[in-house]
């Protein structure tokens, strides 16, 4: 399969609202918010990144993020929500529009890993550094959005990218579920291999990215003669 190069949508749209307005201010500020909890959690880790120390970086009270965010659960909520409704809107932007169920679920590998390559600081905080608990705390305080999460809907685009393909008989049968798991770890790998160290001496992120890409898609292809276990 030849790779076409995808773009990476830098910015999610929003209603137009008059220059200046109070929401406009209002979502400045949440996003100077999330932005210093990002830089903190990712020099002095979770753990030690609090609401008083997030508000000293901004040289603002803490009472001043309370306006916001009533806790730090609640910031870690947006910072996941923001990360990946960024994530989910490139998914679409790439599979939505290609008729081809198997081109459409390279596309939308392809887009994950360049997600991270855009984004490295947002992939950093969500997928390298949250602790798992800081997550579970975070939809069990946010159990109704959580249920029907952006994070499960971006996820869900691979799972039903496979499913699709699969109906289609261009991946061989097998649990989609199962399947999507492996997708996401290796391109999660790759990933976060390219954020942590950059270019590999042996081949350029442009290779690498094609060849794993060919790699895991040849191996799932129908014909393709499986190994014993």
């Amino acid at each position: 399969m030849t790779a076409v190069p995808i773009s990476i949508v830098t910015a999610t749209p929003g209603a137009v609202r008059p220059a200046n307005s109070p929401a406009d201010r209002g979502q400045d500020r949440r996003s100077e918010i999330l932005a210093a909890a990002r830089e903190l959690m990712l020099t002095e880790g979770y753990d030690r990144t609090s609401m008083r120390n997030i508000a000293a970086k901004l040289n603002v009270t803490p009472t001043t993020l309370y306006l916001y965010f009533k806790n730090k659960e609640e910031l870690v909520f947006h910072l996941v929500q923001e990360t990946f409704g960024i994530l989910l809107e490139n998914l679409k932007s790439v599979m939505c529009p290609v008729t081809d169920p198997l081109c459409a679920l390279r596309k939308g590998l392809e887009a994950y890993i360049r997600f991270g390559l855009a984004y490295p600081d947002h992939y950093r905080v969500v997928f390298m550094t949250l602790p798992p608990e800081a997550k579970r705390d975070m939809c069990q305080q946010k159990q109704e959005e959580c249920c029907d999460s952006l994070c499960e809907q971006a996820y869900g685009s691979l799972e039903k990218g496979v499913a699709r393909c699969q109906a289609a008989g261009l991946l061989r049968d097998g649990d989609p579920a199962a399947i999507t798991a492996a997708l996401w770890a290796s391109v999660h790998g790759l990933a976060t291999l390219l954020i942590k160290s950059g270019d590999h001496p042996a081949a350029t992120p442009e290779v690498m990215i094609d060849t794993l890409l060919d790699t895991l898609l040849r191996g799932l292809a129908p014909d393709h003669p499986q190994l014993s276990h």
